[in-house]
């Protein structure tokens, strides 16, 4: 391998090399002509500090400024940005489509309010372009469509499709122009330059992007600008932004396993902003159609778009299709909801003919609803696989297979993924409410406790990828540190006690399991601003004593939520109390944490309540 860096060159597909260019020895093009019409509507999509700040596509004309065609980009951001891999998607004046990546073995770094000037195709009229960074390469450059037209800038090069407009997590920024423009930004296209001294210019200098391509660019004087330009810093002062579903319906068949949720924001997305979205039944129940949904999803700067799944159920019961309603809430960060704050989700049945068995009684479907209910994901392959052969390895043998179902059963509760999701929801909770009318048990109720188990799982499967550790425990503080300002916690925690009184407080709910070592070391931490109070809270949480105190309960509750998903005080609970709860957490305590002997997940998952939520016939 060569120590050297590899020199600037030119490619076409299905082409032998061609020419090393005698300008910009660190950088290159590789261009790639694919023909293409262009008749759909650009998708919004991520858009990060870099954008397409000029386009000049009148180059070389009669009367022309310049000789050239030419693209602008520009760092709008704090940060140097290295385009190295970064592509344009654009169309030409003969209505093909062109990507062109940019490559070096040098990287291409672009400091804070630079530019970068990539020379088009060149004509006769017109002054010479100052100094492009990506000079034309003759007939291999493509000339720019002057009436209507876009281009794209993807973080790497794109699959270019046919009749299609960019779109894609990688697609950073997109301008479409002129009145004929299919594929564009926001609710308008941006003008077509009039006059061959014009160009389509952003305000600002660049700086502007509210991902709407009419209003962030105008026709101004042809003023192109390369590297050796002075930077010009943007000062971005977060401006307001819109938060809706990206549509009013969305469809899913019952067999699909999930529903993707897309919400999208437009307006300056400069400020990272929050909205909460919640899922309640329609015609469809959490119980039997779909699993419980409810969140809050984080827009970082430049994000625009967001998705939220919701696990479908693949019952056995012949039905209409069934809709689940979703709303939007609570948005933060300048942020307003739009007019599609409300949406729906349409469940389509796939039940005909005959009354089928119960799904319940299939290893494979019987694993996967454990993943939904326990765990709030689809399962993964080798996963599921392992769980279904437990099961099928007993073969005919009934008794095998029973046992065989309570243990898989019990496994997800005793997994690392719960434990670590789930179970810390619920010692959280206990850690930090006692007994009271509006929190009975001082246990987390079923709709908040998925809402917070979901938020610390998402993203999460334990032993997939390099980071998951990482990833859980970042979901796990930021949830820490919201749930210290909820207005229970702080009403029953006010600011104005002291480190001393915060901490005694904490461990007398707890039960009183810290050391005294622990307890002068938590104060004094908390004092020195060493630990916040979600820090401390956390230790007790997952103090080892604490925990195995509430392992009993919480496999208990986790009956309820989990098979039965609702409260062990709801409906059709006996007396509307929790005798069942008390019945079954006194069992378990018997036969010390057995839940075997105890039959405690035996008699959940064979009770009519529980089958019935996947039969043919609706309880």
């Amino acid at each position: 391998m060569s120590a050297f860096p590899r020199a600037p060159e030119i490619f076409l597909p299905n082409r032998r090399h061609l020419l090393t260019p005698a300008a910009l020895a660190a950088c290159a093009l590789f261009v790639c002509l694919i023909t293409s019409a262009v008749t759909a509507r650009a998708q919004e999509s991520f858009a990060p500090n870099i954008v397409i700040s000029q386009i000049y596509t009148r180059g070389g004309e009669q009367g022309a400024a310049f000789q050239s065609d030419y693209i602008e980009l520009f760092n709008r951001g704090n940060t140097s940005i290295d385009i190295n891999g970064f592509a344009l998607q654009l169309t030409t004046s003969n209505n093909t489509v062109t990507a062109i990546t940019f490559s070096s073995s040098q990287g291409i770094m672009v400091g804070p309010g630079k530019y970068v000037l990539l020379e088009m195709a060149r004509g006769t009229s017109g002054q010479p372009l100052p100094a492009p960074d990506f000079p034309s390469i003759g007939s291999f450059t493509p000339n720019l469509s002057p009436t209507a037209g876009y281009v794209a800038l993807y973080r790497r090069s794109p699959t270019v499709f046919f009749g299609g407009c960019p779109s894609g997590d990688d697609l950073l920024d997109m301008v479409g122009y002129g009145a004929g423009a299919a594929c564009f930004e926001g609710g308008a296209p941006a003008p077509a330059p009039s006059e061959p001294t014009t160009a389509l210019v952003r305000d600002r200098g660049g700086c502007d992007d509210f991902n709407t391509n009419a209003l962030d660019l105008r026709v101004g004087a042809a003023n192109p600008r390369n590297r050796q330009t002075s930077a010009a810093l943007c000062t971005i002062t977060p401006g307001p932004s819109t938060i809706e579903f990206a549509a009013t319906q969305f469809d899913a068949a019952e067999s699909d396993g999930r529903a993707a949720i897309t919400v999208t924001r437009v307006g300056e997305t400069v400020a990272p902003a929050t909205v909460e979205f919640i899922v309640a039944d329609g015609a469809a129940n959490d119980r039997q159609d779909y699993t419980t949904a409810w969140g809050t999803l984080r827009f970082e700067p430049g994000e625009t778009s967001k998705t939220f799944r919701i696990l479908l159920t693949d019952d056995a019961a012949q039905e209409d299709n069934e809709t689940v309603q979703m709303a939007l809430a609570n948005p933060t960060g300048l942020a307003t909801l739009g007019t599609r704050a409300l949406a729906s989700l349409v469940i389509q049945d796939n039940d005909f003919g005959s009354a089928a068995p119960n799904p319940d009684d299939d290893p494979t479907f019987f694993a996967r609803q454990h993943y939904h209910d326990f765990l709030n994901r689809e399962p993964d392959a080798s996963g599921l696989a392992f769980w279904s052969n437990q099961i099928n390895e007993c073969g005919t043998n009934a008794a095998c297979r029973e046992v065989r179902r309570i243990n898989t059963s019990a496994a997800f509760f005793l997994s690392i993924e719960f434990q670590e999701t789930g179970f810390l929801v619920h010692r959280i909770y206990r850690a930090a409410f006692s007994e009271s009318a509006a929190r009975p048990r001082g246990l987390p109720r079923y709709r908040e406790f998925v809402r917070d188990s979901q938020t610390i799982s998402r993203g999460v499967v334990v032993g997939e990828g390099d980071d998951w550790r990482l990833r859980l425990d970042t979901n796990q503080r930021e949830f820490v540190k919201e749930f210290v300002e909820r207005a229970e916690f702080k009403a029953l925690y006010p600011a104005t006690m002291s480190a001393a009184e915060y901490v005694d407080a904490l461990n007398r709910n707890a039960g009183g399991f810290i050391t005294s070592p622990l307890r002068e070391q938590m104060i004094f931490n908390l004092q020195s601003g060493a630990f916040d109070r979600a820090e401390v809270l956390r230790i007790f949480a997952e103090n080892r004593a604490f925990t195995a105190a509430q392992k009993n309960p919480a496999f208990v509750l986790m009956q309820y939520f989990g098979y039965l998903r609702r409260n062990p005080d709801d409906a059709p609970e006996a007396g509307l109390n929790f005798d069942g709860y008390d019945f079954w957490l006194a069992k378990l305590n018997q036969f010390g944490g057995d839940f075997q002997r105890a039959e405690m997940v035996k008699a959940f998952i064979t009770s009519a309540e529980y089958r019935q939520r996947f039969a043919a016939a609706a309880p």
